[in-house]
């Protein structure tokens, strides 16, 4: 799915008369939705383990999972009553965050629930569907240890559409006192803490290959136009954590796909050295690491992935840094 027919299928959530002001058809809305119906068909997850996953998080020096409940293609991958596209309804017929719920549980974990862009909307419809969200996902899942906002960029674009978010924290406040609230680089202040994609600016780092250092470098220059001052002014002292994926992807290693979040069957992975790296980088800055893991389309983890994670691991238990230390600290 491209990012033009995600803007589509969000828009499409919109009431009629905004759907015509920005030139949406009840034609391609009709497109969109059954694109879903027939993606959603697919959907069997045959090989999705909570319990794997969670196993390889413990062996792996994890101390918390973030979980996608929902993505591209619009699948909900919990109970709700706000869409029919569930995996519920899907071939698969599981509730997959009550699954990863249990797991972290049994193996004491604290479960993190990622939620997409539109779910930090607070115009029109947005509001009333997005509470219930939020509803449904902090009473059907026991302890939750934070909800993860994306869709950074698309509040500092429009955040005339988020005049309601501070309600949208006082709700999970609420429902679940001792949850956080994460919206990456951070859009109020009410947030807990902080999770910029891949680098955690303005730090200097000096990355392991000249293609990072300069989509680090490149980063930097739109960070000062950009983020500076409100950095300086609300988020300069809040926790961090620096999120970034396992798959080589352009915004961070200068090749690859843009994203790297979805699981590219052709995509390099990233290997223990590499993790390793990433883990420095992340302690020399005082931050946790967020390190996604694409499931395949069958719902398992690719075996690269957990080659170097395992590896990684060993190598932190035997205080292995194998000489590369990033060069600066976060906080002096």
């Amino acid at each position: 799915l491209t990012e033009e027919l995600d803007e589509q299928i969000e828009l499409s959530k919109l009431p009629v008369s905004h759907r015509a002001e920005l030139g949406i058809s009840e034609e391609q809305v009709a497109q969109v939705r059954t694109l879903h119906a027939e993606l959603m068909k697919r959907f069997r997850a045959e090989h999705f383990d909570a319990d794997a996953i969670c196993d390889l998080a413990v062996a792996a020096e994890m101390r918390y999972v973030n979980f996608t409940t929902k993505h591209l293609g619009r699948l909900a991958l919990y109970r709700t009553k706000t869409t029919d596209l569930t995996s519920l309804n899907s071939p698969a017929a599981r509730d997959l965050v009550a699954e990863m719920a249990r797991a972290c549980a049994a193996h004491n974990l604290g479960l993190f629930l990622y939620v997409p862009p539109e779910t930090a909307r607070t115009d029109g419809d947005f509001f009333t569907v997005n509470c219930t969200i939020i509803r449904e996902l902090l009473t059907q899942y026991g302890p939750i240890a934070g909800i993860w906002f994306d869709g950074i960029g698309k509040y500092r674009k429009n955040p005339e559409n988020y005049d309601r978010l501070h309600e949208i924290f006082a709700l999970i406040r609420r429902l679940q006192p001792q949850c956080l609230i994460s919206f990456k680089e951070g859009a109020l202040g009410l947030e807990d803490f902080i999770s910029p994609e891949h680098f955690l600016l303005p730090a200097p780092v000096r990355w392991d290959t000249p293609e990072r250092q300069g989509r680090w470098d490149l980063r930097l220059r739109r960070w000062k136009m950009h983020q500076e001052k409100k950095w300086n002014d609300v988020f300069r002292h809040k926790p961090a954590e620096i999120n970034t994926t396992m798959q080589e992807c352009f915004n961070r290693d200068g090749k690859g796909q843009p994203g790297g979040w979805i699981n590219d069957e052709s995509a390099r992975h990233l290997d223990a050295d590499e993790v390793m790296f990433l883990i420095e980088v992340a302690r020399s800055l005082d931050a946790n690491l967020l390190i996604n893991i694409g499931p395949r389309a069958d719902g398992s983890i690719h075996p690269a992935d957990e080659e170097a994670l395992r590896e990684a691991a060993r190598r932190l238990r035997r205080h292995d840094s194998r000489g590369r230390r990033p060069v600066s600290r976060r906080r002096q």
